[in-house]
């Protein structure tokens, strides 16, 4: 049983998503319309309608962080499709070995927040570690917007390797992103 301000982790599925969507939809909004993030309104509906979408993909997670029924913040991702096209559109060629996908190989962190006030506390390196237990895939991948300068030392602080900048993407904001890969201790099959 936790206690009444214990920030709690917990990780689930579809299921999971679905009692939290809403609450995790704002907090969505609150932190990636915030500083250093890049940001329009737009973005509000199609993180919704991503989020609807990768909740029906076979192998989706979530974990969230909540103290009661307060959400401080989320990770969710899925299994990365070996046809994805997440390796295109680089600032430069990247090595055959890192690119080249199979059904099983990848587990793509599509988003990560935490609220202002859940910060500094080890909330976000719980989440991400609930949301990564026991995965079958032997890596990890996930993009960060290059102005997020603190929350990429994080992702390099918890074993994150950057592999290079996607873009400039037409059409996306931001028009760049950085690419981070991290083992999972999972042997090749």
């Amino acid at each position: 049983m936790a206690e009444p301000g214990e920030v709690v982790v917990e990780g689930g599925g579809t299921e999971s998503a679905a009692d939290w969507f809403r609450r995790i939809c704002d907090v969505h909004d609150r932190v990636f319309s915030a500083e250093p993030f890049a940001w329009v309104p737009e973005m509000s509906p199609a993180h919704e309608e991503e989020l609807r979408s990768l909740m029906t993909v076979a192998g989706f997670r979530v974990a969230v962080a909540r103290q009661r029924d307060r959400l401080l913040g989320y990770a969710y991702g899925h299994p990365l499709p070996a046809d994805h096209g997440w390796w295109g559109d680089f600032d430069r060629p990247l090595p055959a070995g890192l690119v080249e996908e199979w059904p099983g190989r990848t587990f793509a962190v599509i988003s990560l927040a935490v609220l202002p006030e859940g910060r500094g506390r080890g909330t976000g390196g719980r989440m991400m570690a609930a949301l990564l237990r026991d995965r079958e895939e032997q890596r990890a991948i996930l993009s960060v917007q290059p102005t997020a300068l603190a929350t990429q030392r994080l992702y390099r602080r918890w074993g994150w390797t950057h592999v290079g900048r996607k873009g400039p993407l037409a059409g996306v904001t931001p028009p760049c992103w950085d690419i981070y890969v991290r083992d999972l201790g999972v042997a090749p099959q």
